[in-house]
């Protein structure tokens, strides 16, 4: 069987066995166009590796556990981490490994060398994956070029990669990669073109760098940016960046740097005009060649102009206007656009979150008419709406700081476990760990004062437990959210509390912080690794992803604030529309609440979603002997299960029984060290549940799909953090169980 391939191999294979992007190099390259001589690793070597290393059924699992539709991006993440080390670990079949050394160094030498993805399915008219494989630049040595082979192959199974395929309808588990392999081209300029501008069709976009494409292509620096006519050639316009100071340049051991650039060259243009025509002329050759308006990445060298690659443009062709390529790989995020993802959000939106929080908190509502309400309630549903957005754009994206330190860790490490490196992150200072110290300061209180118990067991916490007690209470109201945004009912909110500090009487506090040395022996691990193949400062990484795992789960609290201040203002508008004798249902929208308080008629029907719901709750469940999902955070632990599908139901929760819940809100998580274990519909290391379980060394278990179906409150359930398994006895099996025991 035939692997790699090279010009000389006429005809040549077709996409289906070199890839998009390979069957583009050798055809522009037999036109006589200025491509880095290339050869290709065809996609039977994939096909030998992932058979030769059992790997086709282990990527099935971790992708058929659930539909992919019904997996949240943590979970895809997570699955894709897995997928990624399985890779890694693996061996690359030894006939096959020499064939391809020997190859390469027939044709580069000990030259340094890029290795490209290609894919059968990328750089086709019907689809484009740019940006969604993985390439490598100056990769020296057989051990380093073999690993970037599998790294490749790898990025087939990245989160975003896997999303997109699903958007396309693609058989996911069927897809296949080969490798492009090709002397690396040291540009001192580069960029891409687009021989016709998707936004205007009389237009070409031409985009260039100082330096090498790394930081064009993955967003961390602003290129200078010129619009072409198409007819005549003519600039139309040269947007100049608001500084060029950086660029990507050759690393001395292997890959690129971003380094400081020169403040003479930085001062000029990467391209003169005489430069951009040339670009230009050379895009028009291409575009001549293949018949079609093609993406174009290029790079100059010593005043040469080289292709790198070539593909369709795809971007508002009427076959891919759903195309949501570009918010899968906002999803992912390079390690300088992440710094400055940290400081935006602990420099100016928290911040900013906050004072929004104070000035609502500040608001005196029942100073207000049901006019001014009304503006006032518009105002909040702005607000909410508008940090939700922030949430999505900003706090999302920095949540990668965790999975970009995991990928490094692994990379350098290799370690059996893929999650090893959560041990480095855990253990810090938390929002949801400092509210929760304080809900033990309050069940001290209560242990110590029967008068406060009896009000708490009813529910009580206004005017109760003394000034302590009270200022307590309202710290964990106005800081931590905890007036669980839905529940609306404020008294139901207080049961709930009341609850809580209850049962938090029964905890340990005096439990020691775990694995603080395995996490010390893992850091200095990883500085080691790290120092040799890497070559940002992995202290600062490592303080980045900790902050990214911190903010993670604080974010919620903070955005949660908001989200009370609306639910506060909500409630109030409907107490005063009923004492106006108006009539309010209990799940109106806020905007039906601001016409109501506007003097306008709505209608006001009971909701489908209600109606469904009554009916849902009163359909026999569905059993399962055991379910599936994926291990979180590690431990054994067998309990009752308490199956949470309202809010209201938390206030019956009690310690040491096992939470079963669709999923944990970050307003939430101060039942974590109550329970025995935790299962979660919702998936992933990054969610709320599986953070908070961590912290307290709680077995986890997310993903599993149906899992408020399929328990029951009473179950006697063993939660598996280490495999991912859940094994439920049912009520009635424990019944059965305990008559047939003697008597003692």
């Amino acid at each position: 069987m035939k692997w790699i391939y090279s010009l000389e191999d006429l005809p040549y294979p077709d996409a289906s066995v070199i890839g998009g992007k390979g069957l583009a190099l050798f055809q522009m390259t037999a036109a006589g166009l200025p491509v880095p001589k290339p050869v290709c690793i065809g996609t039977s070597a994939y096909d030998l590796f992932v058979d030769h290393n059992h790997l086709r059924e282990k990527i099935g699992l971790e992708l058929y556990r659930k539909s992919i539709r019904d997996m949240r991006w943590e979970e895809i993440w997570d699955a894709s981490l897995r997928i990624k080390l399985l890779f890694m670990k693996a061996k690359i079949d030894g006939e096959l490994e020499a064939n391809i050394l020997d190859t390469i160094r027939d044709h580069f030498g000990d030259r340094p060398l890029a290795i490209r993805s290609s894919a059968p399915e990328e750089d086709g008219a019907g689809g484009s994956f740019a940006g969604l494989h993985e390439s490598y630049i100056n990769v020296v040595g057989p051990h380093e070029i073999a690993k970037k082979i599998k790294m490749v192959w790898a990025s087939l199974w990245s989160d975003r990669a896997v999303l997109y395929r699903q958007e396309l309808g693609l058989e996911v588990v069927k897809s296949r990669m080969a490798v492009v392999v090709q002397p690396f081209i040291e540009g001192d300029v580069s960029g891409i073109m687009f021989t016709r501008n998707p936004l205007d069709d009389d237009q070409m976009v031409l985009e260039a760098v100082h330096g090498l494409n790394q930081g064009l292509v993955d967003g961390a620096i602003a290129p200078d940016r010129w619009l072409i006519t198409r007819e005549n050639r003519r600039i139309e316009l040269h947007h100049k960046p608001e500084k060029r100071d950086r660029w990507f340049v050759r690393s001395a051991a292997d890959g690129v740097i971003c380094d400081v650039i020169g403040d003479e060259r930085g001062e000029q243009p990467p391209l003169d005009e005489p430069g951009v025509e040339g670009v230009v002329q050379l895009g028009l050759k291409v575009e001549e060649h293949f018949q079609a308006p093609q993406d174009i990445e290029w790079t100059q060298a010593d005043g040469r102009s080289y292709l790198l690659q070539a593909r369709p443009i795809t971007a508002g062709s009427e076959e891919t206007s759903g195309d949501k390529r570009a918010w899968y790989l906002s999803l992912t995020r390079s390690y300088d656009n992440l710094l400055q993802l940290w400081r935006r959000i602990t420099q100016t939106l928290l911040p900013e979150m906050d004072e929004d929080y104070d000035r609502l908190k500040a608001v005196n509502l029942g100073e207000l008419s049901e006019a001014e309400l009304a503006v006032e309630l518009r105002r909040r549903i702005e607000l909410n709406e508008r940090w939700t957005a922030t949430y999505w754009s900003d706090f999302i994206p920095f949540a990668h700081g965790v999975r970009l330190f995991g990928e490094v860790y692994n990379d350098s490490v290799e370690p059996d476990d893929p999650f090893e490196f959560v041990a480095l992150l855990t253990g810090q200072k938390m929002l949801s760990t400092e509210r929760n110290g304080l809900l033990l300061d309050c069940a001290k209180l209560a242990a110590a004062d029967s008068s406060l118990q009896k009000n708490l067991k009813r529910g009580v916490l206004k005017d109760v437990g003394g000034p302590d007690f009270q200022a307590k209470i309202s710290r964990l109201r106005s800081h931590f959210s905890v007036d669980f945004v839905g529940v609306g009912d404020l008294s139901v909110v207080d049961q709930i509390i009341s609850a809580m500090i209850l049962q938090y009487t029964l905890l340990d506090s005096d439990s020691a912080a775990r694995g603080q040395e395995e996490a010390e022996r893992l850091e200095r691990l990883f500085f080691e690794k790290a120092a040799r193949n890497i070559d940002i400062d992995p202290a600062e990484l490592l303080s980045m992803a900790r902050a990214s795992y911190r903010i993670r789960d604080d974010d919620n609290i903070h955005i949660g604030r908001i989200g009370q201040e609306l639910e506060r203002a909500c409630e109030y508008a409907k107490t005063l529309l009923r004492t106006n004798e108006k009539i309010v249902q209990p799940k109106i929208s806020a905007l039906n609440l601001c016409l109501l308080l506007e003097g306008e008629k709505i209608a006001q029907d009971a909701s489908a979603a209600e109606v469904q719901e009554s009916e849902t709750a009163s359909q026999k469940r569905v059993k399962a002997r055991q379910l599936q999902g994926q291990p979180a955070s590690r431990g054994v632990a067998t309990g009752t299960a308490r199956v949470i599908e309202h809010m209201a139901d938390l206030s019956g929760f009690r310690k040491g029984e096992v939470l079963v819940i669709d999923a944990i809100d970050p307003t939430m998580t101060f039942f974590a060290p109550l329970a025995a274990a935790i299962i979660e519909r919702r998936g992933g290391m990054l969610i709320h549940g599986a953070i908070i379980a961590r912290e307290y060394g709680i077995p986890c278990i997310t993903g599993i799909a149906g899992a408020t179906d399929y328990i029951t409150t009473g179950d006697r359930i063993t939660v598996d953090g280490y495999l991912g398994i859940c094994t439920v006895q049912s009520q009635d099996e424990n019944i059965e169980k305990n008559l047939s025991e003697p008597v003692r």
